[in-house]
Parts: structure tokens; sequence; C-alpha cells
């Protein structure tokens, strides 16, 4: 179990360790603020951004304090110990909600707070972001999966009556019957998964299926088509070995540094020597731990490969300035002055050397000073905040810029994977692990092989006042209404034959007291469900995606990837609620929307059923 920070460093541990031994003793005062200001200063002392662990083990010990200030003050150190961790936002929120449950405004801040956290925590940002796709895409795959079960549903009876008529007729007729049988089991003797199960038969009932119905299958197959492959692609890459230089790069420039990422770091642009952010932050990895001999070596290999790179002649200029040469991180600091005359930390930096120099380029220096807050007002007082003579904060050291990182994971993604893949490779994947060439590109052969044949053939059809299935003329259409010939001739009181009106009457009222008993039950089963069934497919469908989507994040939102940083605090104030809420209130939603819409493809009779018996 993971309860404690990884020994990567032995003055943080040093420190950690005499605020244990001191509260324990009941020296320490009430939280071991002392110790904690000086694991802070320590650590901006080494150049580290965040402390990953001890950040989570203070609010581990802040969720077991009833003091409510107490918490609050321990969550106010955790931001500052992790200031890129979002859940120290979150506990914090947590913390002051139950302080005050009326005061929203503060919670609502720290929210915000720990969203943005999020947005510079690449590693957890993506680890959370394809956790969140993971779940949005199964989500979305079990709705088209739902929507297709009911659209098959409500045209197999079509089908089936197609096929019990042929398996009653001649030779040929009974061939066709059997290839009936055979076209519905086709997916489970190509051993398809249930995804592709249920596109396939609803390609098999192609025929039978409205306008609005093929569209949305189209749509659906298209999503099958993509999400299962664009997820494995994402999932293999951030596997990589380019992914995780990434990764390092971010864990060795605002991370905790610790010693596997920056080994692995090494090893990486060992053999790609031109990989220019790698370089970058293994140099300033080396200076601000102190390896001032290997960061030099970095630092002159990054010049080889742009003599004109600013960042680096200016952190170049710093690794001077700590070795004790102010003349050369002068001369270093103006090239880079040249270079980018825009930006005030190359200015802030050569006012620290020039005031090393002697007294007699002190007013210089304060000039420059004054130049560098003009230019980067913000970035200067930052700095000033954490100012001291300790080489990692006495200057500004640059870093490789968080859109960067972001830029140079997406170039490497698409690099690896490649734009073929998603116009080639995706189409021509195999299916079938039993037969192959089973591709998802036939599907869009076999739509157009149906919609070329049936031109000019018969079409079975349903009454939708009676259901009786037929390939007569229609008497009556109203939109999606079809009514046959004999049910018209009812409505106009033009039949003359009792018996068949009789025979006619006690079909129409066993097919609509069918038709109610799926109105009255449909709704009630899944969000959109019953919109679909009254054939609002839009709807329905959408409303299944929401349902499905919402499901599968709040099931599948941390357990798919393992997140970089273990977290066991707990996420966003009221999130679960929230959800669970939200579900309840969109079933609610729906199931009364689908249960008071009227069918658009069944028929009310205008005239009464009463008195006719079964």
């Amino acid at each position: 179990m993971w309860t404690a920070p990884v020994p990567h460093d032995v003055e943080f541990m040093k420190v950690w360790a005499q605020r244990k031994e001191a509260l324990a003793a009941g020296t320490a005062g009430a939280l071991g603020e002392r110790q904690l200001e000086e694991l802070i200063q320590r650590k901006l002392d080494k150049g580290v951004t965040n402390l990953w662990d001890y950040a989570i083990l203070v609010m581990r010990e802040g969720k077991q304090l009833a003091d409510k200030e107490k918490r609050i003050k321990l969550g106010e150190f955790a931001q500052r110990l992790a200031p890129d961790l979002p859940n120290v936002y979150f506990y914090t929120g947590n913390a002051q909600l139950e302080k005050n449950r009326w005061k929203l405004s503060s919670v609502i801040e720290g929210n915000m707070a720990g969203f943005k956290a999020y947005l510079r925590n690449i590693p957890m940002a993506i680890g959370q972001g394809l956790n969140a796709l993971y779940g949005m895409g199964l989500g979305i795959l079990l709705a088209i999966v739902t929507f297709c079960l009911m659209v098959f549903f409500k045209r197999l009876p079509i089908y089936l009556h197609a096929l019990k008529e042929e398996l009653k007729g001649g030779t040929q007729e009974l061939i066709q019957g059997v290839g009936r049988i055979t076209l519905l089991v086709l997916p489970f003797l190509l051993q398809l998964n249930i995804v592709w199960c249920v596109l396939i038969w609803c390609l098999i009932l192609w025929r039978y299926l409205t306008k609005g119905e093929k569209g949305l299958v189209l749509l659906s197959f298209l999503f099958v088509v993509y999400l299962p492959p664009t997820g494995d692609a994402l999932l293999q890459f951030m596997a990589g070995p380019r992914a995780q230089a990434v990764f390092d790069i971010y864990e060795t420039t605002y991370g905790e540094r610790r010693p596997q990422a920056v080994e692995r770091l090494k090893r990486w642009v060992e053999d790609h020597p031109e990989d220019r952010d790698a370089l970058f932050a293994v140099a300033l990895a080396s200076k601000r731990e102190g390896d001032y001999p290997e960061a030099k070596k970095y630092y002159q290999q990054l010049l080889k490969l742009n003599p004109s790179d600013p960042a680096v002649i200016s952190n170049f200029g710093n690794l001077s300035l700590a070795l004790g040469d102010p003349v050369t991180a002068s001369g270093l600091y103006q090239k880079a002055i040249e270079l980018a005359p825009n930006n005030g930390a190359y200015y802030f930096n050569l006012s620290k050397s020039l005031s090393q120099r002697s007294m007699v380029v002190l007013q210089d220096a304060d000039q420059t000073f004054q130049k560098a807050k003009e230019l980067s007002p913000a970035v200067i007082g930052e700095h000033m905040e954490i100012d001291s003579p300790h080489p990692n904060r006495s200057v500004i050291d640059m870093t490789v810029p968080l859109d960067d990182l972001r830029n140079k994971l997406n170039a490497a993604f698409w690099r690896e994977t490649g734009l073929s893949y998603f116009i080639v490779d995706v189409w021509l994947r195999d299916l079938s692990p039993r037969l192959p060439f089973v591709v998802p590109v036939l599907f869009v052969v076999a739509v157009i092989g149906i919609a070329i044949v049936r031109k000019g053939r018969e079409e079975w059809w349903r009454c939708s006042q009676c259901g009786m299935i037929s390939t007569q003329p229609v008497g009556k259409r109203e939109g999606r209404k079809s009514i046959c010939v004999r049910c018209f001739r009812i409505i106009k009181g033009k039949e003359i034959d009792k018996g068949l009106k009789a025979g006619k009457l006690r079909d129409t009222k066993i097919f609509q007291i069918r038709m109610g008993v799926y109105d009255k039950l449909f709704p009630f089963l899944v969000p959109g469900v019953g919109h679909i069934w009254k054939g609002y497919n839009v709807r329905g469908l959408l409303y299944l995606c929401i349902f499905f989507v919402a499901l599968g994040i709040v099931s599948f939102g941390r357990d798919i990837i393992p997140l970089a940083i273990p977290l066991p605090t707990a996420g966003v104030p009221g999130g679960v609620l929230f959800i669970i809420t939200f579900l309840v209130v969109l079933y609610g939603v729906a199931a009364w929307g689908g249960y008071r819409k009227e069918g658009r493809e069944i028929t009310k009779p205008s005239f009464s059923l009463e008195g006719i018996r079964r």
C-alpha cells in the first residue's frame, strides 16, 4: 500500500522525520508548521516545483483532524507544497464547505483553481482525460448497441413474416428462407463482438428501416469504426517511449524530479541527441541538483544544436553565475537579450550578474532590473517572492513551456500513428477471428449493394393500425403511418363483408393492446428507449448517449489508466452526489417524455374496439 514518499531526497526525508518526531513529542505546535515551512523552503532551494508525495501526506493528515480550521490550514500548506496538484484545491474546497455550508464562493474558487491545475499537470490531465474518454467511448458504444437492438426488435416481425412465407413456398423460396436464417446467425458464426453483431442485424433488416433509422445506423457505424481503434492507438502511444519522454520532461522540470525520470531522460537523450526539449530538461535538472560539469556538457550540446537559442544561452549564463563567473554570465545574458529583447527574465538575470561584478556597475544593474520589471512585471513579481542568494533562486531559470510539451506530445502521436491509420487502416482491420477479410469497408459495400438490388422489388410493410404484414398496395399513408386497404375501407365505412370486418377488428384490437403494453413498458427501461420505440430516434439516441456516457465516466473514471500520482483524496466536492442526481433526473425526464409522446408509426383507430372479442 502506498503510504510514504519515495526516498529520493535525504533532506526532505530528514525534515519530514523531524516533524513526525516533534508532533509525537508535542513540541512541534499543533500542525508542525515550522517543519512544513522548512520543507517548502528547501523545495525552492532545490528548484523543485511540486512535492506530490508530501502534499498528499499533508492532506491525509488533514482528513483525520476534527478541527476544521486546522484542516484548511493543512490544505493551504499542501497547495504550497504541490501547486500543480488539483486535489489539494479540491481538498481545501471540501474543508471550507464543511466549515461553512453557505460560503459557496470560496468553494467555487477552489474548484476553479483545481481545474486550472489539471491544465498545468500534463501527465495527470492525460491520465484522467484518457479515463474519461474511455468511459465516454464505452457509453457511446452501449448507446449504439441499445439503439440498434431496439431498431432490430421493431423491424424483426416483418423479417420473420417474410421468412415464414418463404418456408411455405417452393424450392426457390425455401432456399431464400434458409438464407434468411443463415444471415441472422452469421454474426455468431463469424464470432463478431456484440457491437458489430447488432450493426450486421440492422444491415440485414436494412430494407425495412426508415430513412431516419438508416441515417443513425450509418452514423453509429462510423463511431464503431473509429472509436475502438482510436482508443487502442492512444493507449499504445501513451505506453510507448515518446510519450514517456514527454512525461519525464514534465516530471524533471515541474515535478519532484524523481531519479527514475531523470535517468530515463538521460538514456533518451543518448539515443535521441536531437531532442532539444529533453536535453534542455536534463541540463536544467543537472544544474539544480548541483552537478555543474554535467549541466555544462548538456548546455554545450544544446548550443551545437542551435547557437541562437536565447533560453539555452540565458540558462548557460545562470550556470556560469553559479560557478562564480559573473563576467561570462553577463556576456551570455547580453547575447540572450539581443536575440529576445522583449523578455524581462534575461534583463533580470543580467542585473544579478552585474550586481556581483563590482560596485561600479551597480547603477547599471538597477537600471537593468527596472527594465526587467517593465517588460515582464508578472514574472519578476512572482520570482521576487522566492528570491534568495541560493543559485536555484537568485536567477530565473528558463524551462520548457507547457504548451511546447503539449504540442510535442500531439506531434509525436501523429508521427507515430500516422494519418493513414485513420484513413485506411481502420477500414481494413479484421473483425472476425474465424474468417479473414471481414473488414468494416464491407459494411459500406453491402449497403450500396442492397440499395441497388432492392430497386423495383416488392417490399414487405406493416399496417400501422392492425399490424398486418403484406406486400399489398398501401391504402393510406400519413408520414410514417401506412394503413392497409381493408383498414382504410373500414375507416371509410365501405367494408360490407361482415366476416372480414370482424376478423380485421379483432386483429386490430390484439395489435393495439400489444403495442399499448410496449408503449407503457419501454419508456421506463432505459432513458431513450421509449423515444426510439415511438419513432423519435434522434432524441432517443441522444438520451441513451448521455445516460451511458455519464454512467461510463462514473464507473471507469479512474480505473483504466493508473494515474501518475496516486490520489487517495476526494475530488470535486459533491461530485458523486451531483452525477447520481443528474442520472436520476435524466431518467425521470426521459421516462416521462417517452411515456407521454404519441407513437409516430402506430395509428390509433378512429372507431371503438369495445366489445370486440380477442
